[in-house]
């Protein structure tokens, strides 16, 4: 049986989720937009779900709209919204990255450090430069593949003094692990998806602020979630997501201990390198085995020979003929050489893991550097 590795790809649902789902399939059926009593329950049902989220986020429940997940909630967000210029990092996500381009407006790229955080000195200068435009400003809290946690307070101060600013921030790693106060940060765009939490796929979120809030939403058709985004909606799934959101907040302590342990332990490990911050996104650690001669690849298949899931985290260069580039993009957008970042896996904890999978875990990582030795100089001097 595997011991699973990879959360920030995707979780499993905790026993709990399983149970509330199995009972919602079977007791809550009816459409919300009925008006007998099967549909009045879910009507119900569904009004609570939204103000449990709203309450995690310190938002008013018509601010919170149900999506099918995050990336449809960030293609939302370019879509929709009225805007000049774009200010994003190249180490978003996909869905925003690609969502950013296909929206044909101008886009100002952040330089990022070795450690993924984003030049704050650069990002008041381009606002400074662009005050007469509307700019979308697109910064996500915490980075799926290195872990970086963006300093959301410091953002907020910018985003205040530049009024011509609509913030958007993709929370997708972070949400319900960390308390993000929408108010507080002056945040007027979020997005989050269920099954980074311990929920089902297929249903996520999107916090928009009262006052962005279009006319018209990128799915029309009934007028469900407030005339942005019809569809008859997942009600089982949305309610699963907002308990999973509850169950996960009180158990991050649980996630910390973990996080401690094997940060403590890879530590130990002779020639292995963890990419990105010291107080790095809770349970994710992007490695490189110096003195392993495998590739990102390969060390993910050995690792799942031997009975534990990791990520690779890569994406081949969309330039084909670099043909000898084939490390994350993330990892090349934080300027990480590319003898590390090729030889680089993701391991992401989950409430679900035990201290038990982790001892293993450090014990096979060792066993796997034994038997795939590399001499060290061959990489040089990797900082």
């Amino acid at each position: 049986m595997s011991i699973y590795f990879d959360n920030a790809a995707t979780t499993a649902m905790t026993p709990e989720i399983l149970s509330l789902i199995d009972e919602l399939n079977l007791s809550l059926f009816g459409n919300p937009s009925s008006l007998h009593s099967h549909g009045r329950a879910a009507r119900q049902a569904l009004n609570q779900a939204r103000q449990t989220i709203a309450s995690v986020l310190n938002a008013n429940s018509e601010e919170i709209i149900f999506t099918s997940g995050a990336t449809e909630a960030n293609s939302f967000v370019f879509a929709k919204l009225n805007y000049d210029l774009i200010i994003t990092s190249p180490a978003e996500h996909s869905s925003v990255i690609e969502a950013a381009k296909a929206s044909s407006k101008a886009i100002s790229w952040l330089d990022l450090d070795e450690q993924g955080y984003i030049n704050l000195e650069q990002l008041e200068e381009l606002l400074e430069e662009n005050y007469e435009q509307r700019i979308l400003l697109s910064i996500m809290h915490a980075n799926n593949e290195i872990g970086t946690l963006q300093d959301l307070e410091a953002i907020s101060e910018l985003k205040q003094k530049y009024h011509n600013v609509i913030w958007h921030s993709d929370c997708v790693q972070s949400f319900a692990k960390y308390p993000i106060d929408v108010k507080e940060l002056s945040l007027d765009l979020l997005s989050a998806s269920a099954h980074k939490i311990h929920g089902p796929k297929g249903c996520g979120l999107l916090y928009i602020k009262k006052q962005f809030q279009p006319e018209q939403g990128l799915i029309i058709g009934g007028g469900q979630e407030f005339g942005l985004r019809s569809g008859t909606e997942n009600i089982v799934s949305i309610i699963a997501m907002a308990e999973a959101s509850k169950i996960l907040s009180k158990k991050v302590d649980s996630l910390k201990t973990l996080h401690n342990y094997i940060q403590k332990e890879l530590a130990s490990i002779d020639g292995l390198i963890i990419n990105g911050p010291p107080g790095r996104l809770l349970g994710n650690f992007n490695i490189c085995l110096s003195n392993c001669r495998l590739k990102s690849e390969e060390l993910v298949l050995q690792m799942d020979l031997a009975g534990f899931c990791v990520s690779s985290g890569s994406a081949c260069s969309s330039n084909k003929a670099a043909a000898e580039i084939i490390s994350s993009y993330v990892l090349r957008a934080c300027k990480i050489k590319e003898q590390i970042a090729s030889k680089s896996v993701r391991v992401s904890l989950s409430i679900l893991n035990n201290e038990t999978e982790l001892e293993e875990f450090i014990k096979i990582t060792k066993e796997i550097q034994s038997r795939f030795p590399e001499f060290v100089t061959e990489l040089g001097n990797m900082g």
